[in-house]
């Protein structure tokens, strides 16, 4: 399935793209990944009331860049990583707009998750453009510098959920705490819409047990703020 001009991969517990009792979570994976590596994790959300909805990112799955490896180079990986994630926010409004014309979600009960790369690009995305109804991050490069001062007024009242692993070598969890310390002003009067969760000892690529820690974390956000429908 095509969502606007994003590969898409849909779970839910019936056949049809429908959203399920608490809705539908937009799934983002890392970099050179694709979108059947969260598959799991679709599953895992399918099993607990949502239509999950994986995307392959620009340059990623269906659509991997013939010269991947050469873009990713070392001398040039950095460029390359900010070049997906850009074009990639871009595109999340379309896919959603796409989404809700297929039926496959409803207003209010609209989730986003972004793993490492997936994270930056959900981020990057949030703001009026792409007000979904709750959001989490998993191990995700925040903005920084000047970015990062331009893009704080643009995530309340977005409830956001920011996961790091303590001992990350990759992306270091200081600079997500950093800014969730920026961003708290900002969240004054909700506080209980920001939270930042750091999973101790773990590293980038978490063990078995962690991650099922960070999928507990992720499922008791979304339940929180995208109740079952009519409940």
């Amino acid at each position: 399935m095509l969502l606007g001009e994003a590969p898409a991969l849909v779970v839910g517990e019936g056949s049809t793209v429908a959203p399920g009792p608490r809705g539908t979570v937009l799934l983002l994976h890392g970099l050179g990944a694709s979108k059947e590596v969260q598959r799991p994790e679709a599953q895992l959300l399918a099993r607990h009331g949502y239509l999950a909805v994986i995307i392959d990112a620009v340059g990623h799955g269906e659509r991997r860049y013939p010269d991947f490896d050469r873009r990713f180079a070392p001398d040039r990986a950095e460029q390359a990583f900010r070049e997906v994630v850009s074009r990639s926010a871009a595109e999340l409004p379309a896919v959603l707009g796409a989404l809700a014309e297929r039926g496959g979600s409803r207003p209010g009960a609209v989730g986003a998750c972004g793993i490492s790369m997936g994270g930056a690009i959900l981020l990057e995305a949030l703001g009026p453009e792409l007000a979904v109804d709750a959001a989490v991050t998993v191990v995700a490069p925040p903005p920084r510098g000047h970015e990062a001062l331009e893009r704080l007024a643009r995530f309340f009242p977005t409830p956001l959920l920011m996961q790091t692993a303590g001992a990350d070598t990759l992306v270091p969890s200081q600079d997500a705490r950093d800014f969730h310390h920026a961003l708290l002003p900002r969240y004054a009067s909700a506080p209980e819409r920001l939270r930042y969760f750091e999973h101790p000892g773990e590293e980038h690529m978490f063990t078995e047990a962690g991650w099922g820690r960070v999928w507990e974390e992720v499922l008791g956000w979304f339940n929180r703020f995208m109740p079952v429908a009519g409940g």
